[in-house]
Protein backbone atom coordinates (compact mmCIF):
# COMPACT_ATOMS: atom_id res chain seq x y z
CA UNK A 1 0.00 0.00 0.00
CA UNK A 2 1.94 3.24 -1.16
CA UNK A 3 1.42 6.10 0.53
CA UNK A 4 -0.18 8.61 -2.47
CA UNK A 5 -2.57 5.60 -3.29
CA UNK A 6 -6.42 5.86 -2.73
CA UNK A 7 -6.36 2.39 -0.36
CA UNK A 8 -3.92 4.42 2.06
CA UNK A 9 -6.50 7.37 2.30
CA UNK A 10 -9.12 5.34 3.58
CA UNK A 11 -6.77 3.61 5.54
CA UNK A 12 -5.33 6.49 7.43
CA UNK A 13 -8.32 7.87 9.06
CA UNK A 14 -10.00 4.03 10.10
CA UNK A 15 -6.84 3.28 11.76
CA UNK A 16 -6.55 6.90 13.36
CA UNK A 17 -10.89 6.60 14.19
CA UNK A 18 -10.40 3.07 15.74
CA UNK A 19 -7.07 4.22 17.97
CA UNK A 20 -7.78 7.25 19.66
CA UNK A 21 -11.35 5.37 20.18
CA UNK A 22 -9.17 3.23 22.25
CA UNK A 23 -7.34 5.90 24.35
CA UNK A 24 -7.30 5.01 27.67
CA UNK A 25 -6.18 1.48 27.11
CA UNK A 26 -1.89 1.94 26.12
CA UNK A 27 -2.29 -1.90 25.24
CA UNK A 28 -5.70 -1.78 23.28
CA UNK A 29 -3.76 1.24 21.52
CA UNK A 30 -0.62 -1.15 20.61
CA UNK A 31 -2.51 -3.70 19.46
CA UNK A 32 -4.32 -2.03 17.02
CA UNK A 33 -1.22 -0.53 15.74
CA UNK A 34 0.44 -4.18 15.23
CA UNK A 35 -3.07 -5.65 13.59
CA UNK A 36 -3.44 -1.96 11.20
CA UNK A 37 0.64 -2.46 10.91
CA UNK A 38 0.70 -6.04 9.31
CA UNK A 39 -2.41 -5.33 7.28
CA UNK A 40 -0.14 -2.73 5.49
CA UNK A 41 2.44 -4.75 5.15
CA UNK A 42 0.27 -7.94 3.71
CA UNK A 43 -1.47 -5.27 1.46
CA UNK A 44 1.05 -5.81 -1.01
CA UNK A 45 2.09 -9.60 -0.20
CA UNK A 46 0.83 -11.25 3.25
CA UNK A 47 3.36 -14.63 2.74
CA UNK A 48 6.54 -12.05 3.22
CA UNK A 49 4.48 -10.83 6.77
CA UNK A 50 6.32 -14.32 7.94
CA UNK A 51 9.77 -13.10 7.27
CA UNK A 52 8.82 -9.49 8.95
CA UNK A 53 7.33 -11.72 12.53
CA UNK A 54 10.55 -13.74 12.09
CA UNK A 55 13.15 -11.10 11.91
CA UNK A 56 11.32 -9.38 14.47
CA UNK A 57 11.47 -12.45 16.98
CA UNK A 58 14.85 -13.15 16.17
CA UNK A 59 16.20 -9.46 17.06
CA UNK A 60 13.97 -9.47 20.29
CA UNK A 61 15.30 -12.65 21.65
CA UNK A 62 18.50 -12.71 20.69
CA UNK A 63 18.92 -9.34 22.04
CA UNK A 64 17.10 -9.78 25.38
CA UNK A 65 19.85 -12.63 25.66
CA UNK A 66 22.70 -10.62 25.27
CA UNK A 67 20.99 -7.76 27.41
CA UNK A 68 21.00 -10.19 30.29
CA UNK A 69 23.85 -12.73 29.77
CA UNK A 70 27.48 -11.25 31.81
CA UNK A 71 29.56 -13.55 29.80
CA UNK A 72 30.98 -11.42 27.10
CA UNK A 73 32.04 -14.80 24.68
CA UNK A 74 28.43 -15.16 24.59
CA UNK A 75 27.10 -12.17 24.07
CA UNK A 76 29.34 -11.81 21.22
CA UNK A 77 28.27 -15.17 19.66
CA UNK A 78 24.48 -14.01 19.89
CA UNK A 79 25.39 -10.43 18.66
CA UNK A 80 27.53 -12.14 15.24
CA UNK A 81 24.72 -14.95 14.91
CA UNK A 82 21.81 -11.95 14.97
CA UNK A 83 24.02 -9.59 12.53
CA UNK A 84 24.67 -13.28 10.23
CA UNK A 85 21.16 -13.65 10.23
CA UNK A 86 19.23 -10.93 9.32
CA UNK A 87 22.25 -10.20 6.58
CA UNK A 88 21.55 -13.46 5.55
CA UNK A 89 18.56 -13.01 4.54
CA UNK A 90 18.82 -9.87 3.01
CA UNK A 91 21.63 -10.75 1.12
CA UNK A 92 19.50 -13.71 -0.37
CA UNK A 93 16.93 -11.91 -1.52
CA UNK A 94 18.67 -8.69 -2.34
CA UNK A 95 21.68 -9.82 -3.53
CA UNK A 96 21.98 -13.16 -4.17
CA UNK A 97 21.66 -12.79 -8.19
CA UNK A 98 23.79 -9.83 -8.12
CA UNK A 99 26.74 -11.61 -6.14
CA UNK A 100 26.61 -14.87 -8.11
CA UNK A 101 26.05 -12.80 -11.81
CA UNK A 102 29.37 -10.95 -11.05
CA UNK A 103 31.19 -13.99 -9.94
CA UNK A 104 29.97 -15.72 -13.41
CA UNK A 105 31.14 -12.79 -15.56
CA UNK A 106 34.66 -12.72 -13.71
CA UNK A 107 35.28 -16.22 -13.97
CA UNK A 108 33.91 -15.56 -18.06
CA UNK A 109 36.71 -13.10 -18.13
CA UNK A 110 39.35 -15.28 -16.65
CA UNK A 111 38.84 -18.11 -18.96
CA UNK A 112 35.59 -20.22 -17.14
CA UNK A 113 32.92 -21.02 -19.10
CA UNK A 114 29.89 -21.14 -16.43
CA UNK A 115 25.82 -20.83 -17.52
CA UNK A 116 23.61 -19.25 -14.91
CA UNK A 117 20.24 -18.99 -15.01
CA UNK A 118 19.17 -15.85 -12.63
CA UNK A 119 16.56 -16.92 -9.90
CA UNK A 120 13.27 -15.84 -9.88
CA UNK A 121 13.49 -13.74 -6.15
CA UNK A 122 11.07 -11.20 -5.11
CA UNK A 123 12.23 -8.61 -3.05
CA UNK A 124 10.34 -8.33 0.21
CA UNK A 125 9.12 -4.93 1.00
CA UNK A 126 10.90 -2.64 3.21
CA UNK A 127 13.41 -5.45 4.07
CA UNK A 128 16.80 -3.03 3.82
CA UNK A 129 14.92 -0.63 6.43
CA UNK A 130 14.08 -3.28 8.98
CA UNK A 131 16.97 -5.14 9.00
CA UNK A 132 18.97 -1.86 9.57
CA UNK A 133 16.66 -1.24 12.48
CA UNK A 134 16.71 -4.51 13.96
CA UNK A 135 20.34 -4.57 13.70
CA UNK A 136 20.67 -1.11 15.05
CA UNK A 137 19.05 -2.37 18.28
CA UNK A 138 20.69 -5.16 19.11
CA UNK A 139 24.49 -3.96 18.35
CA UNK A 140 22.90 -0.92 20.96
CA UNK A 141 22.12 -4.03 23.36
CA UNK A 142 25.26 -5.56 22.76
CA UNK A 143 26.94 -2.05 23.28
CA UNK A 144 24.79 -1.36 26.38
CA UNK A 145 24.02 2.12 25.99
CA UNK A 146 20.40 0.77 26.79
CA UNK A 147 18.33 -2.21 28.81
CA UNK A 148 16.60 -4.53 26.42
CA UNK A 149 12.55 -4.31 25.81
CA UNK A 150 10.51 -5.88 27.96
CA UNK A 151 7.80 -6.81 25.98
CA UNK A 152 7.04 -8.66 23.21
CA UNK A 153 4.01 -7.47 21.25
CA UNK A 154 5.72 -3.50 21.85
CA UNK A 155 8.85 -4.39 20.26
CA UNK A 156 7.62 -6.69 17.20
CA UNK A 157 4.99 -3.29 16.80
CA UNK A 158 7.25 -0.42 16.86
CA UNK A 159 9.22 -2.83 13.97
CA UNK A 160 6.60 -2.86 12.05
CA UNK A 161 4.66 0.39 12.48
CA UNK A 162 3.51 1.44 9.39
CA UNK A 163 4.78 4.95 8.49
CA UNK A 164 8.11 4.24 8.69
CA UNK A 165 7.80 1.15 7.56
CA UNK A 166 8.57 1.20 3.97
CA UNK A 167 10.52 4.13 3.58
CA UNK A 168 11.70 4.84 6.97
CA UNK A 169 12.96 6.88 8.65
CA UNK A 170 15.23 4.19 9.63
CA UNK A 171 14.30 4.37 13.39
CA UNK A 172 16.50 3.79 16.61
CA UNK A 173 14.82 1.60 19.70
CA UNK A 174 16.18 3.85 21.89
CA UNK A 175 14.12 6.85 20.30
CA UNK A 176 11.07 4.98 18.88
CA UNK A 177 10.46 1.94 21.34
CA UNK A 178 9.66 4.31 24.65
CA UNK A 179 6.90 5.94 23.06
CA UNK A 180 5.39 2.30 22.97
CA UNK A 181 5.85 2.07 26.63
CA UNK A 182 4.20 5.58 27.04
CA UNK A 183 0.47 6.86 27.30
CA UNK A 184 0.06 9.08 24.32
CA UNK A 185 -2.67 11.49 24.99
CA UNK A 186 -3.88 13.29 21.73
CA UNK A 187 -3.28 16.68 20.89
CA UNK A 188 -5.52 18.50 18.25
CA UNK A 189 -2.61 20.93 17.31
CA UNK A 190 -0.03 17.80 16.82
CA UNK A 191 -2.59 16.83 14.75
CA UNK A 192 -3.36 19.88 12.59
CA UNK A 193 0.75 19.85 12.57
CA UNK A 194 0.79 16.08 11.28
CA UNK A 195 -2.00 16.80 8.38
CA UNK A 196 -0.33 20.06 7.84
CA UNK A 197 3.34 17.68 6.72
CA UNK A 198 1.14 14.88 5.19
CA UNK A 199 -0.28 17.63 3.00
CA UNK A 200 3.60 18.68 2.14
CA UNK A 201 4.37 15.37 1.54
CA UNK A 202 1.76 14.92 -1.75
CA UNK A 203 2.63 17.96 -2.76
CA UNK A 204 6.16 17.30 -3.01
CA UNK A 205 5.72 13.43 -4.02
CA UNK A 206 2.50 14.14 -6.69
CA UNK A 207 2.87 17.87 -7.98
CA UNK A 208 6.90 18.58 -8.06
CA UNK A 209 8.33 15.12 -8.20
CA UNK A 210 5.86 13.18 -10.87
CA UNK A 211 6.25 16.38 -12.88
CA UNK A 212 9.87 16.02 -12.71
CA UNK A 213 9.45 11.98 -13.67
CA UNK A 214 8.20 12.51 -16.90
CA UNK A 215 10.78 14.66 -18.33
CA UNK A 216 13.71 13.24 -16.32
CA UNK A 217 12.50 9.56 -18.18
CA UNK A 218 12.41 11.08 -21.39
CA UNK A 219 15.85 12.23 -21.12
CA UNK A 220 17.27 9.23 -19.86
CA UNK A 221 15.18 6.55 -22.29
CA UNK A 222 16.63 9.11 -25.20
CA UNK A 223 19.85 10.26 -24.03
CA UNK A 224 21.65 9.21 -27.25
CA UNK A 225 19.39 11.48 -29.51
CA UNK A 226 19.66 14.22 -27.09
CA UNK A 227 22.33 17.36 -26.74
CA UNK A 228 24.67 17.43 -23.64
CA UNK A 229 22.89 20.60 -21.89
CA UNK A 230 19.59 18.63 -22.40
CA UNK A 231 20.76 15.82 -20.47
CA UNK A 232 22.55 18.06 -17.97
CA UNK A 233 19.38 19.35 -17.34
CA UNK A 234 17.43 16.08 -16.89
CA UNK A 235 20.38 15.02 -14.56
CA UNK A 236 19.78 18.12 -12.32
CA UNK A 237 15.59 17.74 -12.21
CA UNK A 238 16.46 14.14 -11.71
CA UNK A 239 18.56 15.35 -8.55
CA UNK A 240 14.93 17.44 -7.24
CA UNK A 241 13.06 14.64 -8.24
CA UNK A 242 14.51 12.20 -5.99
CA UNK A 243 14.66 14.58 -3.00
CA UNK A 244 10.71 15.68 -2.97
CA UNK A 245 9.81 12.19 -4.09
CA UNK A 246 12.22 10.75 -0.48
CA UNK A 247 11.39 13.59 1.48
CA UNK A 248 7.52 13.75 0.21
CA UNK A 249 7.47 9.77 1.59
CA UNK A 250 9.17 10.82 4.57
CA UNK A 251 7.14 13.86 5.36
CA UNK A 252 3.88 11.78 5.07
CA UNK A 253 5.22 9.05 7.05
CA UNK A 254 6.34 11.65 9.95
CA UNK A 255 2.86 13.31 9.91
CA UNK A 256 1.07 10.04 10.18
CA UNK A 257 2.96 9.13 13.17
CA UNK A 258 2.09 12.50 14.72
CA UNK A 259 -1.44 11.72 14.09
CA UNK A 260 -0.76 8.83 16.60
CA UNK A 261 1.01 10.24 19.06
CA UNK A 262 4.40 9.44 17.53
CA UNK A 263 7.49 11.54 16.67
CA UNK A 264 9.66 9.83 14.07
CA UNK A 265 13.27 10.87 13.27
CA UNK A 266 13.81 13.88 10.76
CA UNK A 267 15.29 12.56 7.53
CA UNK A 268 15.55 15.75 5.74
CA UNK A 269 17.10 19.23 6.79
CA UNK A 270 16.58 21.29 3.40
CA UNK A 271 20.39 19.90 2.35
CA UNK A 272 20.59 21.60 -1.26
CA UNK A 273 21.93 24.86 1.17
CA UNK A 274 25.00 22.62 2.78
CA UNK A 275 28.45 24.07 2.05
CA UNK A 276 30.06 20.69 1.80
CA UNK A 277 29.20 17.16 1.08
CA UNK A 278 29.62 16.36 5.06
CA UNK A 279 26.96 18.44 6.20
CA UNK A 280 25.12 17.73 2.78
CA UNK A 281 24.69 13.97 4.58
CA UNK A 282 23.98 15.58 7.49
CA UNK A 283 20.91 16.34 6.30
CA UNK A 284 20.43 14.11 3.29
CA UNK A 285 18.56 10.49 4.64
CA UNK A 286 19.64 11.56 8.38
CA UNK A 287 18.90 8.52 9.28
CA UNK A 288 20.77 6.34 7.25
CA UNK A 289 23.66 8.55 7.31
CA UNK A 290 23.49 8.73 11.12
CA UNK A 291 23.35 5.07 11.19
CA UNK A 292 26.37 4.51 8.61
CA UNK A 293 28.55 7.04 11.09
CA UNK A 294 27.42 5.08 14.37
CA UNK A 295 27.85 1.38 13.47
CA UNK A 296 29.87 1.21 10.21
CA UNK A 297 32.21 4.52 9.97
CA UNK A 298 33.07 5.27 13.63
CA UNK A 299 33.86 1.31 14.48
CA UNK A 300 36.03 1.11 11.39
CA UNK A 301 37.94 4.43 11.65
CA UNK A 302 38.57 3.44 15.23
CA UNK A 303 40.37 0.05 14.56
CA UNK A 304 42.16 1.61 11.44
CA UNK A 305 43.01 4.85 14.05
CA UNK A 306 46.98 3.40 13.84
CA UNK A 307 46.63 4.20 9.89
CA UNK A 308 45.92 8.08 10.59
CA UNK A 309 44.14 10.16 8.02
CA UNK A 310 43.99 6.73 5.70
CA UNK A 311 42.55 4.70 8.33
CA UNK A 312 39.54 7.75 7.83
CA UNK A 313 39.78 7.29 3.97
CA UNK A 314 39.53 3.66 4.16
CA UNK A 315 36.32 4.04 6.65
CA UNK A 316 34.78 6.37 4.53
CA UNK A 317 34.96 4.37 1.51
CA UNK A 318 34.63 1.21 2.87
CA UNK A 319 31.66 2.73 4.90
CA UNK A 320 29.66 4.37 1.45
CA UNK A 321 30.73 1.92 -0.63
CA UNK A 322 28.32 -0.42 1.39
CA UNK A 323 25.94 2.18 1.89
CA UNK A 324 25.71 2.66 -1.91
CA UNK A 325 24.82 -1.76 -1.53
CA UNK A 326 22.42 -0.97 0.63
CA UNK A 327 20.26 1.19 -2.28
CA UNK A 328 20.67 -1.48 -4.71
CA UNK A 329 22.38 -4.77 -6.34
CA UNK A 330 24.51 -2.66 -8.91
CA UNK A 331 28.00 -1.72 -9.61
CA UNK A 332 26.35 1.92 -9.69
CA UNK A 333 25.28 1.94 -6.55
CA UNK A 334 28.42 0.95 -5.47
CA UNK A 335 30.04 3.28 -7.82
CA UNK A 336 28.17 6.35 -6.14
CA UNK A 337 28.56 5.28 -2.79
CA UNK A 338 32.37 5.21 -3.11
CA UNK A 339 31.97 8.25 -4.80
CA UNK A 340 30.69 9.86 -1.31
CA UNK A 341 33.52 8.10 0.24
CA UNK A 342 35.85 10.08 -1.81
CA UNK A 343 34.27 13.57 -1.22
CA UNK A 344 33.76 12.98 2.42
CA UNK A 345 37.57 11.39 2.89
CA UNK A 346 38.68 14.62 0.97
CA UNK A 347 36.74 17.03 3.27
CA UNK A 348 37.93 15.42 6.54
CA UNK A 349 41.86 15.65 5.34
CA UNK A 350 41.75 19.09 3.61
CA UNK A 351 39.44 20.61 6.89
CA UNK A 352 41.96 23.01 7.99
CA UNK A 353 43.28 24.39 4.86
CA UNK A 354 39.78 24.86 3.76
CA UNK A 355 38.96 26.74 7.04
CA UNK A 356 41.86 28.95 6.53
CA UNK A 357 41.01 29.39 2.48
CA UNK A 358 37.35 30.65 3.53
CA UNK A 359 39.03 33.63 5.58
CA UNK A 360 40.97 34.94 2.49
CA UNK A 361 37.59 35.31 0.57
CA UNK A 362 34.82 36.83 0.99
CA UNK A 363 32.52 34.89 3.37
CA UNK A 364 29.15 35.23 1.24
CA UNK A 365 31.09 34.53 -2.13
CA UNK A 366 32.68 31.72 -1.05
CA UNK A 367 29.50 30.26 0.91
CA UNK A 368 28.02 30.36 -2.50
CA UNK A 369 30.42 29.22 -4.44
CA UNK A 370 30.39 26.19 -2.15
CA UNK A 371 27.36 25.46 -2.34
CA UNK A 372 27.15 25.19 -5.82
CA UNK A 373 30.11 23.12 -6.15
CA UNK A 374 28.80 20.61 -3.39
CA UNK A 375 25.22 20.57 -5.93
CA UNK A 376 27.30 20.00 -9.18
CA UNK A 377 28.52 17.08 -7.48
CA UNK A 378 25.52 15.57 -5.82
CA UNK A 379 23.90 16.00 -9.21
CA UNK A 380 26.99 14.05 -10.95
CA UNK A 381 26.82 11.46 -8.23
CA UNK A 382 22.47 10.93 -9.10
CA UNK A 383 23.40 10.48 -12.17
CA UNK A 384 25.14 7.70 -11.68
CA UNK A 385 22.42 6.69 -8.72
CA UNK A 386 19.62 6.82 -11.49
CA UNK A 387 21.58 5.13 -14.62
CA UNK A 388 20.22 1.23 -14.78
CA UNK A 389 23.64 -0.05 -15.57
CA UNK A 390 27.06 0.68 -16.31
CA UNK A 391 26.15 0.55 -20.26
CA UNK A 392 23.93 3.06 -19.62
CA UNK A 393 26.06 5.33 -17.50
CA UNK A 394 29.07 4.93 -19.87
CA UNK A 395 26.67 5.95 -22.72
CA UNK A 396 25.21 9.04 -21.06
CA UNK A 397 28.38 10.17 -19.76
CA UNK A 398 29.88 9.44 -23.40
CA UNK A 399 27.20 11.76 -24.61
CA UNK A 400 28.21 14.74 -22.02
CA UNK A 401 31.59 14.45 -23.64
CA UNK A 402 31.04 14.38 -27.29
CA UNK A 403 27.75 16.00 -27.40
CA UNK A 404 26.77 19.63 -28.70
CA UNK A 405 26.34 21.68 -25.53
CA UNK A 406 25.13 24.31 -27.28
CA UNK A 407 21.44 24.19 -28.65
CA UNK A 408 18.05 24.05 -27.43
CA UNK A 409 16.67 22.68 -23.99
CA UNK A 410 14.67 20.08 -24.95
CA UNK A 411 13.33 20.66 -21.31
CA UNK A 412 9.56 22.29 -20.12
CA UNK A 413 9.34 25.31 -18.56
CA UNK A 414 7.02 24.12 -15.70
CA UNK A 415 9.66 21.66 -13.88
CA UNK A 416 12.31 24.51 -13.35
CA UNK A 417 9.72 26.38 -11.81
CA UNK A 418 8.62 24.12 -9.70
CA UNK A 419 11.91 23.52 -8.59
CA UNK A 420 12.58 27.14 -8.24
CA UNK A 421 9.33 27.51 -6.01
CA UNK A 422 10.50 24.63 -4.01
CA UNK A 423 13.64 26.45 -3.25
CA UNK A 424 12.43 29.38 -2.78
CA UNK A 425 10.53 28.22 0.04
CA UNK A 426 13.03 26.36 1.40
CA UNK A 427 15.17 28.91 1.92
CA UNK A 428 12.35 30.58 3.89
CA UNK A 429 11.51 27.68 6.21
CA UNK A 430 14.81 26.72 6.65
CA UNK A 431 15.09 26.92 10.39
CA UNK A 432 11.57 25.46 10.74
CA UNK A 433 10.78 21.18 10.43
CA UNK A 434 9.45 21.12 6.92
CA UNK A 435 8.27 23.18 4.16
CA UNK A 436 4.62 23.66 4.97
CA UNK A 437 5.47 24.10 8.83
CA UNK A 438 3.08 27.17 9.37
CA UNK A 439 1.11 26.95 12.66
CA UNK A 440 2.97 29.50 13.90
CA UNK A 441 0.45 31.72 11.71
CA UNK A 442 -3.19 32.79 12.04
CA UNK A 443 -5.57 30.33 10.55
CA UNK A 444 -6.85 33.28 8.81
CA UNK A 445 -3.45 32.30 6.95
CA UNK A 446 -2.47 28.90 7.03
CA UNK A 447 -5.82 27.68 6.11
CA UNK A 448 -5.80 29.42 2.78
CA UNK A 449 -2.45 27.70 2.19
CA UNK A 450 -3.64 24.23 2.72
CA UNK A 451 -6.63 24.93 0.61
CA UNK A 452 -4.11 26.54 -2.39
CA UNK A 453 -1.79 22.97 -2.30
CA UNK A 454 -5.24 20.68 -1.88
CA UNK A 455 -6.68 22.70 -5.23
CA UNK A 456 -3.23 22.15 -6.71
CA UNK A 457 -2.94 18.02 -5.51
CA UNK A 458 -6.30 17.23 -7.08
CA UNK A 459 -6.23 19.33 -9.99
CA UNK A 460 -3.02 17.93 -10.72
CA UNK A 461 -2.74 15.77 -13.60
CA UNK A 462 -0.42 13.40 -11.91
CA UNK A 463 -2.61 12.45 -9.48
CA UNK A 464 -4.06 9.33 -11.51
CA UNK A 465 -0.50 8.64 -13.43
CA UNK A 466 1.89 8.84 -10.45
CA UNK A 467 5.55 7.42 -10.86
CA UNK A 468 6.87 4.90 -8.72
CA UNK A 469 7.93 5.87 -5.79
CA UNK A 470 11.53 5.49 -6.13
CA UNK A 471 13.09 4.40 -2.77
CA UNK A 472 9.87 1.65 -2.78
CA UNK A 473 12.80 -0.65 -4.81
CA UNK A 474 15.86 -0.51 -2.10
Amino acid sequence: MLFTSFPFLLFLPVVFLIYWAAYRSRKAQNLILLGASYFFFAWWDWRFCFLLLFSSSFGYFTAMYIGESEDERKRKILMILSAVVHLGILCYFKYFNFFVESFVTLATRSGWHLNYIPVNIILPLAISFFTFHILGYTFDIYNRKYEHAKNYTEFITHIAFFPQLIAGPIERAGHLLPQFEQPRVFDIKKAEDGLSQILWGFFKKIVIADTLALQVNYVFAHYAELNAITIAFGVILFTFQMYCDFSGYSDIALGSARLLGFELLQNFNYPFFSKSITEFWRKWHISLSSWINDYLFTPISFKRRDWGMWGIFYAAILSFAISGLWHGASWTFIIWGVLQGIAISYELITKKQRKKASKRFNPLVYGVLSTVLVFLFWSFTQLVFRSQNMAELSGILHRLVSADWVGPIDIQLIGLLWVAGLLVVERIQRKRAYGLSVMHLSYLYRWPIYALLIILIFSSKNLNNQSEFLYFKF
